[in-house]
């Protein structure tokens, strides 16, 4: 039987992730003469982490709920489950860069 609940947890982490991805990308181009502007590096790196993390988290969540009501491996279970990985994968390698 399918499950019937709200996405509202999926929608608000996707958000999320996508506004702090935006953010870091602002916070990227940032003049190094503003008032934080020594934080700068570490500040949109770490919004690049950050929204990393929430993108994997939605894409897992739903993917997790596509799965309990597909019963199977279809393509609204696929797709999800690869974005959430990517985006771990970008987490990562944004952390890695950070840590270099």
């Amino acid at each position: 039987m399918p499950t019937r609940r709200s996405q509202i947890t999926e929608w608000t982490l996707g958000i999320v992730g996508v506004l702090a991805a935006g953010v870091g990308a602002w916070m990227y181009y940032v003049p190094t003469d503003w008032f934080l502007g020594g934080l700068v590096e570490g500040w949109y790196f770490g919004m690049f982490i950050g929204a990393g993390l929430l993108l994997t988290a939605a894409f897992g969540l739903f993917a997790r709920m596509a799965y309990v009501d597909d019963r199977d491996y279809t393509t609204r279970v696929v797709v999800p489950t690869v974005l959430a990985l990517a985006a771990f994968g970008a987490a990562i390698a944004f952390a890695a860069i950070l840590i270099i």
